[in-house]
């Protein structure tokens, strides 16, 4: 699981929740090995929903180890940035 997968999702404006957690509802978040989900492929084509106008996109949820301990450098947070605006 890279994430290339979501490649048909890329500039949707009807999608309104993406779930990457990898994980089912009530479950643990910590998942060992760390899943093999990639932001190089996955947040330009996330980019690519939020940029859109008319964007449905309300609720995104990112695999635990994105969330922990983001630099303010990161790639991640830049992306969290531009989602939050």
């Amino acid at each position: 699981i890279t994430g290339a997968g979501l490649e048909p999702l890329r500039g949707s404006t009807i999608i309104e929740q993406i779930d990457l957690s990898l994980v089912r509802e009530h479950q643990r978040p910590n998942i060992s090995p760390e899943p093999p989900i990639s932001r190089e492929f996955v947040l330009p084509i996330l980019d690519s929903i939020i940029e859109r106008e008319g964007c449905s996109l309300m609720h995104l949820q990112f695999p635990q180890v994105w969330r922990e301990g983001p630099s303010a450098e990161s790639e991640f947070h830049a992306f969290i940035l531009r989602y939050n605006q």
